[in-house]
């Protein structure tokens, strides 16, 4: 039998939901359990993000769902999780990262080359489609995806305008998986 290592990550943004993120998180998990859940909440304080990431960090305990803290390594470091941070961030804060698995996003194969070879654990790549958290730029398509995922030898996980009408062009491209914040946050 051939275990499916194709990932699902939620990425949080309690602004698209009419309910508490951590009711969100709980129809999300009923309805279409992810893998990974990125806790992606940018506007608020450290103080604040740390307050809402002990919570789901419990919520994904008990729905044995991994977590990843977005940006606050600190706060990665206090809960024994990985962080996912942006390319500016990584090149600023990647040596205080050291014992933490890092991921980093994306936008350009070059990206994609120097912080593989700078570490980094594992990318989030994107955006791939048409999404409206970018409104009025075009995504990057599966041929960006692909030559990133032939070029790096750490996990690529796509982000951006995926869906159930394109996810296998996602799969096929050899991606680990997607991260997907309106499918989830909307539910």
């Amino acid at each position: 039998m051939t275990m499916c290592t194709f990932k699902r990550i939620c990425v949080t943004n309690r602004h698209l939901s009419e309910r508490s993120l951590e009711e969100q998180l709980e129809v999300a998990f009923e309805y279409s359990k992810p893998d990974t859940v990125i806790l992606r909440e940018k506007d608020l304080s450290e103080d604040e993000y740390r307050s809402l990431a002990y919570r789901v960090k419990a919520l994904c305990d008990i729905h044995d769902v991994k977590l990843i803290i977005n940006k606050h390594y600190n706060v990665a470091r206090e809960l024994h999780t990985p962080v996912q941070l942006s390319v500016d961030d990584y090149k600023l804060y990647g040596v205080d990262c050291a014992a933490l698995s890092v991921g980093v996003s994306i936008h350009s194969l070059n990206e994609a080359i120097v912080v593989g070879d700078e570490g980094a654990d594992f990318l989030v790549a994107g955006h791939i489609f048409e999404t409206d958290c970018k409104k009025g730029l075009p995504g990057r398509g599966i041929d960006f995806l692909t030559s990133i995922v032939e070029k790096v030898d750490i996990p690529v996980y796509a982000i951006g305008g995926i869906s159930d009408s394109n996810i296998d062009k996602v799969a096929s491209a050899g991606a680990s998986g997607v991260c997907q914040m309106s499918f989830y946050m909307k539910l």
